[in-house]
């Protein structure tokens, strides 16, 4: 025993110790001592009161004593537990007295709660009465240490009980809480001792009290989660810890406030049963009259940083309260429903008139424990408020919280501000958001007016900028007001109609900004920095952006943002020059277009943007920049201004035009790709990155030009614009599809995407260019094997499919030229990769297995006569077999996507001539050896072993399809596979029984399982395999 506890010893101070290789074989050896019956006795030994036990020596043997209780209790015999238990009270009464080993102490009130819960009732019954007798002698003989063991068992026992499973859980809360009120006389007298100021030698227990009286409160009987006595009926039986708690408030010690204010969060909470309506009126009354207290106590007080902590847990305990009854604090008659109207509390309204002098006078923190109480304010229909709570309460508040948002006065940059980005943009884009909405919901257009007073009066960039981002927090609201307007008689229309008129004018505001920056040329927003708030900073022109973009809908959804049109884009135009503001300008210039297209689509105006965009898009993706709502976005955004431009070309009436105005957007990128290829010796050197951005930007000036008719002016037939622009650009792009190009991934994925965009919106109008897209997608797939080609290949069988008239259910490419293009892309492209995929493991190129299955699956979707008939066909089925086994999950996905297309193609399409002769090859696979055997037991092993989780039902369902198809063969190879003494694994076979049931569930011929049972039964199957469920998951299936 000596030796064993000087070795535990040794190894704790190893383990404290600064030699790793000592610290990492003490570990073990510690770890390995717990497991023992031997480290009973030895925690004892070191938790005894012994030289050779420094503090930490002592609290290393209460947590392992901890610890052993809670795993191995039941292991110790019966006839050992009391002795230990009394060996455990003896040291902690020791301890006690030594206050360097206060913590091992509590780790002992830890270890006492646990055996007695474990015990049972009556054993914690014991310990809690044993509680109460050192309580009772602590307080007669004035020893704190008495005390303070109680309150920390009395804690323990409560948080232990919580800790236990519901059963039990609720049999000791319901022989503990009789008690509870005898318990809580403990924490009343320590709270009590220090009201009005007294210096008790208790004071310093306040924290513990409050803990110990929250602990045992929350310990619900009934699993509803509120606390056991009301607000009433702790009122009246302990009034004084609520008095106590009260003060406790206002504690200098802010773990004694904190803890105060945790206490009355919970207490207040509605779910326990309450007493008399009377008697919860008249507690919640004394709570809130403490509050104010509180509150007028930290308002006269000069120093607002030494009262923020003060005021921001009355905000708190004011929001829960809120929370409780909503009703009361706007006024309304509240505490009973069923009572008839009562006049508003005179007590809540001076409440919320406390909650919102402390958000106006104090920093941020109090703002965001203050801002649900506003919230669920709002939640009460103004018609049933006090006057005072609705629109000029909330009128201040977005004063309030204007004054809130302003960055810093001396803010450069975030990497220069002592501010914390992160912080500071989830306060103002979350909780300012969300009460400047209901502030706009009660000012409707006042709102708008006051942002507007405060704007115009603003002294500084940063008050600016702040005023712009209070307009666009609101843009959703205000955009449905105007732009769904109730149809109700009277005011809502009025309302919506002055709120329009405001926001013309201040977005009239905007475009005199833009007007004026884009007539300084160069100089920009510069030149009128000193004249218009709108261009006094980066941040407030980027902010600008923003807001602009949140009014798209309004600007071209109203007759007044019509007139703001143009003037706007100016502002946006000069933007881009702006790199801080290049990110948001850039997606706000697509909104506007997007939304004002129609408006926008005479030549002369596309032309104007055209020129204006040429000159401010810069020649290089700009720089990866955070902004000021703490973003980080590697995109290019270059390609959102593209878009807008492209959207409002696609929206021109005359289709040729529109083919000219793309030809000039796409010309001059094309250009810039065509430079870096010119500039680069050799691949090595060139700037791959910007030149799949160049080419990408190719694709975003084609994404949106979907013309339904081609008739130009004349009544002619055209080109469709988006191949008119394909083919201008068809030179520089066909010279990136050869070498060395095209073995860049970085080139062939932007490249890819030009196509797959082309191909959309052009559709079968694309036959032209269709077979160097294809030539082009099969020679760089083929030399280097780049997934994005398949993915794009998949596009275009996709687009040049269509139902075959004579098989309703169907689907093939018509054009037999067509047809056999596809039929070589595809022999090429699999052949291609089913070398690749048997070269090395699938996990290595997940992504070309997942291309290749998905490219088989479209083809047999859209051209099943194809895919049926292609020599590609059996060693792709091959090679999905062996993809089933692997645990990436796209790849998987994928592979069962396509054999389940195979084999079970649908009722309609299956009954087709296409599928009725081209299956014998699918067939034949199946029947072959190493086809449906090796498919079933791939199946069954993925299910049961590594199969990404949500994939087990697609898994399940596609055995039930190899069932449904073939039958009686099938049942004979589920059956072999499962019977295997080793399935799933050897090293964790699954469960005989389950085995044996599953085998008879799964291939029974009387009263089979419907399909969807069927498959839900080997989902459970599977479940059991890996650990997840219980064999008796079975049983309902067999019922």
């Amino acid at each position: 025993m000596g030796d064993a506890v000087a070795q535990v010893r040794a190894a704790i101070g190893a383990l404290y110790g600064a030699d790793v290789a000592r610290q990492k074989e003490a570990n073990e050896f510690l770890v390995q001592h717990v497991s023992t019956d031997a480290a009973w006795s030895t925690s004892l030994a070191l938790v005894a009161d012994d030289p050779s036990n420094p503090p930490d020596v002592q609290y290393f043997g209460a947590n392992m004593m901890y610890g052993k209780v809670k795993g191995d209790w039941g292991k110790l015999p019966e006839p050992h537990r009391g002795p230990f238990v009394q060996a455990v009270s003896g040291a902690l009464t020791t301890l006690l007295q030594r206050p360097a080993s206060v913590l091992a102490a509590r780790r002992l009130c830890m270890v006492m709660a646990a055996t007695s819960v474990r015990s049972g009732g009556e054993a914690t019954d014991a310990l809690v009465q044993q509680a109460l007798d050192f309580a009772q002698r602590g307080f007669a003989s004035g020893a704190v240490e008495g005390v303070t063991l109680a309150l920390e068992i009395q804690a323990a026992v409560a948080d232990e009980v919580g800790d236990q499973r519901f059963d039990v859980k609720t049999a000791l809360a319901c022989a503990l809480v009789p008690r509870i009120v005898e318990v809580l006389a403990t924490s009343e007298r320590v709270l009590e001792a220090s009201v009005g100021g007294n210096q008790s030698s208790l004071a310093g227990l306040r924290s513990a009290a409050l803990h110990a009286a929250l602990a045992w409160l929350r310990m619900d009987s009934g699993g509803g989660g509120g606390c056991v006595l009301s607000p009433g009926q702790l009122a009246q039986s302990r009034r004084g810890l609520v008095v106590g708690a009260l003060e406790a408030m206002a504690a200098e010690d802010s773990a004694v406030a904190d803890a105060a204010t945790e206490f009355f969060i919970a207490v207040v909470q509605p779910g326990a049963p309450e007493s008399s309506p009377a008697e919860e009126a008249a507690a919640i009354t004394g709570i809130v009259q403490g509050l104010l207290s509180h509150g007028e106590r930290v308002l006269a007080a000069r120093d607002r940083v030494a009262t923020e902590d003060l005021a921001r847990n009355v905000c708190k305990v004011a929001t829960a309260l809120c929370e409780r009854d909503a009703n009361a604090a706007a006024g309304a008659a509240a505490w009973d429903p069923n009572a008839p109207a009562a006049a508003p509390s005179p007590e809540f309204l001076s409440l919320t008139e406390t909650v919102l002098r402390l958000t106006e006078s104090h920093e941020r923190p109090v703002m965001e424990a203050a801002a649900d109480y506003f919230l669920m304010l709002n939640t009460v229909p103004t018609s049933q408020r006090h006057p005072s709570a609705g629109e000029p309460l909330f009128r201040r508040l977005a004063s309030a919280c204007l004054n809130k948002a302003e960055l810093p006065a001396d803010f450069t940059s975030w990497e220069e501000a002592d501010e914390d980005r992160d912080t500071f943009v989830r306060f103002r884009e979350q909780i300012l958001a969300d009460l400047l909405d209901n502030c706009q919901a009660q000012m409707r257009s006042g709102y708008l007016a006051e942002v507007g007073a405060a704007l115009g009066a603003a002294s500084s960039w940063q008050r600016a900028e702040a005023c712009v981002f209070a307009a666009r927090v609101v843009a959703s609201p205000l955009r449905r007001d105007i732009l769904e307007p109730s149809t109700m008689a009277g005011g809502p229309d009025a309302e919506a109609e002055r709120s329009s008129a405001m926001l013309e004018q201040l977005l009239g505001t905007v475009g005199e900004a833009g007007r004026a920056a884009s007539a300084a040329g160069d100089a920009g927003f510069a030149a009128i920095a000193g004249s218009n708030v709108f261009g006094s900073h980066p941040v407030v022109v980027e902010s600008t952006a923003r807001m602009i973009g949140a009014y798209a809908p309004w600007l071209g959804g109203t007759v007044r943002g019509h007139a703001r049109q143009e003037t706007v884009l100016m502002y946006l135009l000069c933007a881009l020059r702006v790199p801080a503001a290049f990110r948001h300008a850039s997606h706000a210039f697509r909104s506007v277009c997007a939304r004002c297209a129609k408006r926008l689509n005479d030549a002369n105006t596309v032309a104007s943007l055209l020129d204006s965009v040429q000159k401010t898009l810069p020649a290089a993706p700009p720089k990866t920049a955070e902004s000021s709502d703490g973003k980080k976005d590697d995109d290019d955004d270059r390609s959102a201004v593209i878009e807008g431009i492209a959207r409002v070309i696609a929206s021109m009436p005359d289709p040729t035009a529109a083919a000219d105005f793309a030809k000039r957007l796409a010309a001059p990128v094309a250009a810039r790709a065509r430079e870096h290829m010119n500039a680069a010796a050799n691949l090595a050197q060139a700037r791959l990155d910007l030149l799949g951005a160049e080419v990408r930007l190719i694709a975003a000036a084609v994404r949106f030009l979907e013309f339904a008719n081609l008739v130009d002016v004349r009544g002619v037939i055209v080109e469709h614009p988006a191949i008119a622009t394909l083919s201008a650009a068809w030179p520089t792009l066909s010279a990136l599809n050869a070498e060395p190009w095209r073995s860049a991934p970085e080139v062939v994925d932007a490249l890819c995407e030009v196509y797959t965009r082309c191909l959309l919106c052009a559709k079968t109008m694309a036959a032209p260019l269709l077979p160097h897209l294809l030539e082009a997608l099969r020679d760089a797939f083929v030399a280097h094997r780049h997934p994005s080609c398949l993915d794009a290949l998949a596009v275009a069988v996709e687009v040049f499919s269509a139902p075959d008239p004579t098989q309703p259910g169907a689907s093939r490419v018509r054009d037999p030229n067509t047809a056999e293009s596809f039929a070589n892309a595809l022999l090429a492209c699999a052949q291609a990769a089913h070398a690749s995929l048997s070269q090395s493991p699938i996990a290595e190129q997940a992504d070309v297995a997942r291309a290749t299955f998905e490219l088989a699956n479209k083809y047999a979707l859209f051209a099943p006569d194809v895919l049926l008939s292609s020599p590609a066909l059996q060693p792709l089925m091959g090679a999905a077999l062996v993809a089933i086994g692997t645990n990436e999950r796209d790849v998987v996905r994928a592979a069962l996507g396509m054999l389940s297309a195979l084999i079970e193609p649908g009722r309609k399409a299956g009954s087709t001539a296409t599928w009725q002769n081209g299956r014998v090859v699918v067939d034949a696979w199946v029947t072959s050896a190493g086809g449906g055997d090796a498919l079933v037991r791939a199946l069954l092993s993925a299910g049961g072993n590594n199969c990404p989780r949500h994939l087990l039902r697609p898994v399940a369902q596609l055995l039930h399809a190899v069932r449904g198809r073939y039958g009686q063969i099938t049942d004979a190879w589920l059956s072999s596979a499962v019977t295997d003494p080793s399935f799933p694994s050897p090293n964790d076979p699954c469960d005989d029984d389950a085995r044996r049931v599953f085998c008879e569930l799964a291939t029974r011929t009387g009263d089979p399982l419907p399909p969807q049972r069927w498959s839900a039964m080997v989902v459970d199957f599977f479940q059991i395999c890996r650990r997840e469920a219980d064999k008796d998951a079975l049983l309902a299936h067999q019922m």
